[in-house]
């Protein structure tokens, strides 16, 4: 039953490679040499290898993707997320039923080594020499065993972070998921936010700011826990839990109902480490980045939108599959399966009468030749291998 499982992967997660060059995202002449589907087939090889369009591409050069690539816009990219999300967001609901998430939300920085002034850059913290990124929103659903990426937007400016909210509280809502949490990161601590979130109902838990105000409040309690009910960030009201462990002390805000922590406060702390997954998703979702020199941040965008797709197709083979465990499908083994797919399918176009007797598909990549001809290649690929 197992190995059945396991023999059909191969042509699954081909399949879901061939849906992600089949979306319509450039406006590209019939008769260009080089179709979308060329394009966006580079990039994926490219970030399943964790490697650069230069070093991978096969079909169209870099020169070429780069100039295609180069029309795009944020919004488009943005529509190729939502679109292959939203049917990813389908398993979920068909895994889960009905249920409500724990949604995370943060920022990832990828830093920038150049010229501060470059557009898309923004200040953040310093790291590794640079106080300088292309930064992301990211919009994570937390779930058994997982971390599934449900959004992600470039951050032009600090600052706005209510309007980010705002956009993440509307994309929840088009994709339907219920979320009965969210967990934010401290940036989102002010009082816009706040606000936002109370108006629009939605419970959240993020970390308090340990300020002056804070301080004397600590030094007063009397024991911990300790809540503050009328908690006041600029004009926006709230509620300060303030924990203790060992000798350190903090805190986190939140609108949820005193009766849901009323006898044990540090059920806040536990469903507030949810949220640290993040970090090992950010991990598993670097090895799959594009190396780049560009400073085109709307490419950049499209990459880093490509990893988290790329990303999710990693999660949604396990779940689709029920793969726990020691049966679990590893980033390595996702990456070896779609390398070797691509790999034996640019052979197949240079050649494929060496496909007659097929004796390669007697391994763990049988199945791949099945999805091979359902893959829609841009016109003029072949003529470009001979």
């Amino acid at each position: 039953m197992e190995n059945c499982k396991q023999n059909k992967i191969p042509a699954a997660l081909m399949e879901q490679a061939r849906k992600l060059t089949a979306y319509d995202l450039l406006k590209i002449g019939k008769n260009a040499v080089y179709g979308v589907a060329g394009i966006l087939q580079t990039a994926i090889e490219a970030a399943v290898a964790a490697s650069s369009i230069e070093a991978t591409a096969k079909a169209a050069d870099a020169d070429t993707v780069f100039y295609h690539l180069g029309k795009l816009s944020v919004e488009d990219t943005e529509r190729m997320l939502k679109q292959h999300v939203g049917r990813s967001v389908e398993l979920l609901k068909r895994r889960f039923g009905g249920r409500k998430y724990a949604v995370a939300i943060d920022y990832t920085d990828e830093m920038f080594y150049g010229n501060k002034k470059t557009e898309g850059v923004v200040g953040t913290k310093r790291k590794g020499s640079t106080n300088y990124a292309f930064q992301y929103l990211t919009v994570n659903i937390v779930v058994e065993n997982c971390r599934f990426f449900l959004f992600s937007y470039p951050i032009f400016k600090r600052g706005d972070n209510w309007r980010h909210i705002e956009k993440t509280l509307d994309i929840l809502e088009e994709f339907g998921v219920n979320a009965y949490v969210l967990l934010l990161d401290r940036e989102f601590n002010n009082g816009m936010t706040l606000k936002l979130l109370d108006g629009r109902e939605y419970d959240f838990i993020t970390p308090s700011d340990q300020d002056s105000k804070f301080i004397r409040w600590k030094e007063t309690a009397k024991k911990f826990p300790a809540i503050s009910r009328c908690w006041k960030v600029a004009d926006a009201e709230t509620t300060l839990i303030m924990l203790q462990e060992g000798e350190h002390v903090y805190g986190y805000l939140t609108n949820i109902e005193e009766e849901f922590y009323r006898d044990d406060a540090y059920i806040l702390s536990w469903l507030y480490s949810k949220r640290w997954g993040i970090e090992t998703a950010h991990r598993v979702e670097d090895g799959f980045r594009i190396h780049t020199t560009t400073k085109n941040w709307i490419v950049r965008y499209f990459f880093f939108v490509i990893s988290i797709l790329i990303y999710n197709l990693w999660v949604w083979v396990n779940l689709n599959f029920c793969l726990v465990g020691k049966l679990r499908i590893t980033v390595a083994k996702l990456k070896r399966i779609l390398l070797c797919a691509f790999e034996e399918f640019w052979l197949w176009l240079r050649s494929p009468q060496r496909w007659f007797s097929m004796p390669s598909l007697q391994n763990e990549g049988r199945g791949y030749f099945a999805c091979f001809g359902r893959l829609r290649l841009p016109i003029g690929s072949a003529t470009a291998l001979r």
